[in-house]
């Protein structure tokens, strides 16, 4: 199938109104699907607080027996790559009315844990300097079938135990890949004229299956990124005439499974000497109850990021359940790990490899900003390494 360069995904009509496309994006109760809705309005937004409150009848629970109306509320505005400037894409979270938010929220919860890091009404502590954390994620995927298989998938013609495919061109596992590779290329080229912050692509281990880098974001910013970018992914997919799977285990059994590594890091880990307090959070990290992590790291409701983790057939680049390890420059059954470049460089960030491919970014930057800097979830005994304040 031909494929199509982000400036011409429409055809060549145009708008001679003068007025404006905005795509409204949002979550529903999964916290996994993405939704939009499409208005006009009059003239170019120039910031998101020009885009105006709307509203929307939502199914609210798994069964779909009912709807309610909720409100929209405009976070974060990109450019739009499909109508092309001046439209624009809105990101929006979800209200019950003006002054709560639903209960599939997580925005609002990881805005007011990023806000306690400038002052912490629970503790009283306000740090001398700002912490400015800045979060990356590595978000790998599956270019699938209507049956929901990965759609390069033989295992009649190849061994998935011992196949590598990472980063390779030219593999004999080639089936559909010239498709893959362009749908991936569409992508990379759309986000990059839509504003979001993608750093990279690659090709994955997995049949049919590749990633690309969102980051680095400060804050709350990491989960407008990262669902813009599966929004737009999930647009181009339609396109390609294919879908694309965010599952951590798409294929129980069968070594097919995707994480969602996440990097994070505050200016005083960026800093010279960063490196003592990349280790003090890890220390943290390990002293913490992990299974607070666990549940923020995966939304779906039968833990599928688990069975990921606890899977027999994913050898050993995945971390474990029942273990806490860092290395650096590691990834075998790595937690927590730290790149070979930041060692050298002594600063820079630290990569937690237990969130899967269908983490919400929300809940996983505002949990482990909880357990790394402001020790929420520490076990008894060890609150003593509660601040990540080191004295100089």
């Amino acid at each position: 199938m031909a494929t199509k360069e982000p400036d011409h995904l429409l055809s060549g009509i145009r708008n001679r109104t003068g007025k404006v496309i905005l795509e409204y994006v949002f979550l529903n109760h999964t916290r996994c699907d993405i939704l939009d809705q499409t208005r006009v309005v009059d003239s170019e937004p120039r910031c998101v607080g020009d885009c105006p409150i709307w509203n929307i009848n939502l199914w609210n629970n798994a069964e779909q027996k009912d709807s309610q109306e909720m409100i929209l509320k405009p976070v974060a505005m990109f450019e739009n790559p499909f109508f092309h400037s001046p439209h624009k894409l809105v990101m929006c979270d979800v209200w019950v009315s003006m002054e709560t938010p639903s209960d599939f929220n997580t925005r609002v919860g990881c805005t007011k844990t990023m806000n306690r890091l400038d002052f912490d009404p629970v503790t009283g502590y306000r740090p001398e300097k700002a912490r400015e954390p800045w979060f990356g994620i590595e978000q790998e995927y599956y270019v699938i079938n209507d049956e929901g298989i990965p759609c390069s998938y033989d295992p009649e013609k190849f061994n998935y135990d011992t196949l590598v495919m990472y980063n390779h061109v030219g593999h004999p596992h080639n089936k559909n890949v010239g498709l893959e590779r362009e749908l991936s290329s569409s992508h990379f080229l759309a986000c990059l004229y839509a504003g979001v912050k993608i750093g990279g692509r690659n090709r994955e281990n997995g049949p049919s299956q590749w990633e690309y880098q969102i980051g680095p974001c400060e804050g709350v910013a990491i989960g407008d990124h990262l669902y813009m970018s599966r929004y737009i992914l999930h647009r181009l997919a339609e396109t390609f005439g294919v879908r694309v799977s965010f599952r951590p285990a798409p294929l129980p059994g069968v070594r097919t499974i995707a994480g969602g590594h996440l990097n994070f890091s505050t200016v005083q880990m960026r800093e010279e000497g960063g490196t003592r307090y990349i280790m003090h959070a890890i220390e943290i990290l390990s002293k913490s109850h992990q299974q607070e992590l666990f549940k923020c790291y995966d939304p779906s409701p039968d833990s599928e990021n688990t069975k990921r983790m606890e899977s027999q057939n994913t050898e050993h680049w995945i971390p474990k359940v029942d273990e806490f390890t860092f290395g650096v420059g590691l990834k075998r059954s790595t937690t927590v790990r730290i790149p070979k470049l930041v060692d050298m460089d002594g600063r820079g960030y630290f990569e937690d490899r237990r969130p899967g491919s269908n983490m919400d970014p929300y809940a996983a930057a505002d949990v482990l900003v909880r357990a790394c800097i402001l020790g929420d979830f520490l076990k008894p005994g060890f609150e003593y390494l509660k601040n990540l304040c080191l004295p100089d």
